[in-house]
């Protein structure tokens, strides 16, 4: 096996097993696994394997079903990390980290093997939805199938069958029947989506060492444990397309509904909703897929060093890896988790000084300078920071926290341009932009008390001051401080409010209705309701029509204030809202004095829902050959930055804008044609930076990503190299006079 021969494996022959000394021992061809390891044993235990004579870290039970797959599988000799590695040995793991590529791409087959809670035939599956497509084509969407004379007597007792099977849609049975849709349809249908989406929701899925290893391995075979039992469940490249297949019958049943009636009953309309959602969720699966799909496509016809020219590859690898929050024990696994995709970047001895230890924000510099420097382009990522090195300042930083380090690190990372020998990013930059940034609010990220939910708290500047309600009279506005606890089928017009509140502040010269329409979609809230029509189709607007807040022009905003705790609400499905931002919310506060505190998803989905934002109109994008660029703003910050403040700056518009908008408020007279000119040109820059009276010789300008977010730099002097001091959250800029310039520049 050459080069790439392991130093051991692990040998059954009749069930019994040893582990091999490759050193002595001649091979022809070996399987590889890759699993999620079980939390350690605290004591030693026999785990019955010849010529494993130190203590290993994994669990009796993990043993017990490799060495059961192994028996099922037939395979003699296999690699496995937990047991052909001594992990007490670190000088070895060292060593062994960087062939990861080698053995893996070496290995005749990669076995994946995770828990399950049942085991599901995906080529079964895969029939199915072909039938759920076939019953579609051949009958319309309002048909007694029975009485269908395109449906043959096996499709008909088929689709009688999947009627009378365990309801598997999200909607109770009689929600279905009452919408007169044929169930067997809806029951085979939810059936295969459910699979599919339980499947990429395992643990499995979401550790860093696993990512690398799917993409890597070769021939992939997924083994479900299932109680005691290991069974075959396919290969991964069958469901890779499955999660394309479902979503694809998901907007050909939701089409099928939808075309067969003019008009539509409540109980369509949650069928319709349901469906949706299941939409939205499996867009997502197939976003992850396609971003597996591409990196795999690069490695194999790159070879191991297929990273060094394919900056769009890069990127790529970093999307994927963030789109689900990956986590791993230690966090130098974080960045060593990645070297057998970036084969050869990192040696052994470079590994051992540079990639060792807790320290995740030294260790991120170095793993982005030597990714940089090995390429000769700059790497650098959308998020907000203020650190100056004294060189490679353009690297992103990692920042220390408490909390579990996951791969969502990574979102936001993006190719600067090209870096030089000295260290400078070298980049096209729009520079000239007219006038300076000035603050008009401020956002703070603060550790959310355990317990508390999802709270959201908004008090106007005008609480506690008196407002004109008459030609003499005045009253006191209220304040609403008081937490009020909102409930299942409340919960989702309590959402737009806050979502209205939010627009009012961050989007106030636009659309707040697209606005919060905008932000709630992209948010994708969960909560539990007690009646299936409490959530409709279009529930954004409909759970406000007939209110004032259907048309919030006329809400005096600046004197509102309530007090929300969402018991109901579980989660929001964005890839902003992750495991280490769940505890995290946000204090934006505004000039005037408003204040609004809320999750921490939902203030950053707030600046990507901006209109004309230059974060992306969409969380991600798809390009030509199955790579992903994610553009949600994940990134932007971190949680690294809890309990820091970071300021939101205009470079054009009237930052009194606010003060002048509330005092209409107080005298309750908003006049559309009178608006304030509000803050226009808009940034997110951090606390420490200022603008003052010394810094008139400053030159401002942005780096446009594409859609990522747009970086804004700035220097002192023309002899100055440029620096970035923060993300745009506007697309467009006012320039200067001369105009603004499309230049060469150099970043620090």
């Amino acid at each position: 096996m050459g080069s790439s021969r392991p130093l051991r494996l692990l040998r059954q022959h009749q069930g019994t097993f040893t582990l091999v000394d490759m050193r002595h021992t001649h091979v022809n061809s070996f399987d590889i696994i890759s699993h999620r390891w079980y939390p350690a044993e605290d004591i030693a235990y026999g785990h019955g394997i010849g010529g494993l004579d130190w203590a290993i870290r994994i669990s009796r039970e993990k043993i017990t079903h490799i060495k059961d797959f192994m028996i099922a599988a037939d395979v003699e000799y296999l690699w496995l990390d937990c047991i052909c590695i001594r992990q007490d040995n670190e000088e070895e793991k060292a060593g062994e980290v960087p062939k990861m590529f080698e053995y893996y791409k070496s290995a005749k087959t990669c076995h994946i093997l995770m828990r399950m809670p049942a085991v599901w035939d995906p080529k079964e599956m895969v029939h199915e939805l072909k039938f759920v497509d076939h019953v579609m084509y051949h009958m319309g969407g309002s048909s007694l199938s029975s009485e269908a004379p395109n449906l043959s007597k096996a499709t008909v007792d088929r689709l009688k069958h999947w009627a009378e099977a365990p309801w598997r849609f999200s909607i109770p049975e009689a929600t279905a029947t009452s919408a007169a849709l044929d169930l067997g349809v809806l029951n085979c249908y939810a059936t295969c989506v459910r699979n599919v989406i339980l499947l990429f929701a395992n643990e499995y899925f979401t550790r860093v060492w696993t990512f690398q290893e799917m993409i890597l391995g070769k021939n992939v075979t997924l083994w479900a444990i299932d109680g005691d039992s290991v069974s075959g469940i396919g290969e991964l490249d069958v469901w890779l397309d499955l999660a394309t297949d479902a979503c694809d019958r998901a907007l050909k049943l939701l089409k099928w509904i939808n075309d067969s009636r003019k008009l539509k009953s409540v109980s369509v309309l949650v069928v319709m909703r349901a469906i949706e959602e299941d939409i939205v969720l499996l867009e997502s699966l197939r976003l992850t897929v396609k971003g597996l799909e591409g990196a795999r496509t690069d490695i194999i016809s790159g070879g191991p060093r297929w990273w060094h020219d394919n900056p769009k590859g890069i990127s790529n690898i970093f999307s994927a890896i963030s789109i689900i929050p990956r986590s791993c024990f230690e966090k130098h696994d974080l960045f060593r988790g990645l070297l057998g995709i970036f084969d050869g970047l990192f040696t052994t001895e470079e590994l051992q000084r540079d990639l060792t230890g807790e320290d995740v924000e030294t260790m991120s510099f170095n793993f982005f300078k030597q990714l940089s420097i090995k390429t000769g382009d700059a790497w650098t990522s959308l998020a907000v920071s203020s650190q100056e090195r004294g060189e490679y300042d353009w690297i992103p930083m990692v920042k220390k926290h408490s909390r579990t380090t996951t791969a969502d690190c990574f979102a936001g990372v993006l190719k600067l341009g090209d870096v030089n020998k000295k260290g400078l990013a070298k980049t096209i930059a729009k520079i000239n932009l007219k006038g300076a940034p000035r603050k008009f609010a401020s956002i703070k990220l603060l550790e959310s008390e355990p317990g508390s939910g999802f709270q959201f708290t908004f008090k106007g500047c005008n609480c506690g001051k008196k407002v004109k309600i008459g030609m003499i009279k005045r009253e006191l506005v209220p304040t609403y401080d008081q937490i009020e606890e909102v409930k299942t089928d409340e919960t989702a017009q309590k959402l737009v409010y806050c979502a209205t509140v939010l627009g009012k502040l961050m989007d106030p010269s636009g659309d707040v209705v697209a606005y919060r329409r905008k932000l709630l979609r992209r948010l994708l809230p969960n909560w539990r309701v007690s009646d299936p029509n409490a959530k409709p189709a279009q529930w954004e607007d409909r759970c406000v029509s007939g209110t004032m807040w259907e048309d919030p022009r006329g809400v005096w905003v600046h004197n509102w204030s309530f007090s929300y705790r969402m018991v109901d609400l579980e989660d929001f499905r964005c890839q902003l809202a992750t495991e280490t931002t769940a505890g995290v919310s946000c204090k934006v506060e505004v000039n005037c004095g408003c204040t609004f505190t809320a999750p921490f998803s939902f203030i950053f989905q707030g600046l990507t829902a901006v209109y004309g934002s230059s974060l992306g109109d969409k969380a991600a994008d798809f390009g030509p050959d199955n790579r992903i660029t994610l553009q949600d703003g994940l990134g932007l910050v971190q949680v690294g930055d809890v309990n820091k403040t970071f300021n939101l700056v205009a470079f054009d518009g009237d930052i009194s804008a606010y003060k002048i908008h509330a005092s209409q408020c107080r005298k309750k007279r908003l006049d559309p044609s009178k608006a304030p000119d509000f803050p226009r040109g808009r940034a997110l820059v951090s606390e420490e930076f200022s603008h003052g009276l010394m810094d008139q010789m400053r030159n401002y300008g942005y780096v446009d990503t594409g859609g990522s977010g747009n970086l804004l730099i700035c220097r002192n002097h023309l002899a100055d190299p440029y620096k970035i001091i923060g993300a745009c959250i506007d697309k467009k800029f006012e320039a200067k006079k001369e105009g603004i310039k499309l230049k060469d520049v150099k970043i620090r």
